[in-house]
């Protein structure tokens, strides 16, 4: 009987994680651009179609903006940026993360079958976002994180060239 208990449980734990991967639906967040934006682009991008229904796309922009278990989100990522950013630059950097939030978000929510973004790119780019300011290097990495994403999304480069190396130098360990 015991037993049952605990892996009912355990079932149970699970199911409710896995729930809380996915944002549910209802009225747009007013703290996301404009929901026609994302609308917009998903009816531009008819080959996404076949892999994904439009609720389904609005629910991955969702999740990227404001995250879930596995990963934090674009707003809390952003608000770290200007946490340690200087306040002079606050508006500015802003506005950046802003727009490339807009970018990244609208195309990394297509199905994985068609995407130019995907969530490995994602991460490489937060990764490097926090070692740029760990630096005091956000002027230098934003530049270089445009620059790519536009490439991206202009077909000018591919996901797959996009790795941590091509920000900043990964050191190794040597265990001995």
């Amino acid at each position: 009987m015991q037993l049952k208990t605990v892996t009912a449980l355990c079932c149970l734990s699970l199911y409710l994680s896995a729930c809380s991967i996915f944002v549910p639906g209802g009225p747009w967040p007013s703290d996301l651009p404009p929901r026609q934006y994302f609308v917009d682009y998903y009816q531009a991008s008819p080959d996404n179609h076949e892999y994904q229904e439009q609720d389904e796309y609005l629910n991955w922009v969702r999740v990227f903006y404001q995250g879930n278990a596995l990963s934090p989100g674009w707003h809390l990522l952003t608000e770290e940026l200007l946490f340690e950013s200087e306040a002079a630059r606050h508006e500015e950097y802003s506005l950046k993360m802003a727009n490339l939030g807009r970018q990244i978000s609208a195309e990394w929510a297509k199905g994985n079958e068609v995407r130019l973004i995907d969530t490995r790119c994602a991460s490489i780019w937060r990764d490097a976002l926090i070692e740029a300011i760990e630096r005091d290097d956000l002027d230098n990495y934003i530049a270089r994180f445009e620059n790519d994403v536009n490439a991206i999304l202009g077909r000018e480069l591919d996901k797959e060239e996009i790795s941590r190396e091509r920000y900043y130098e990964v050191e190794e360990f040597d265990f001995l």
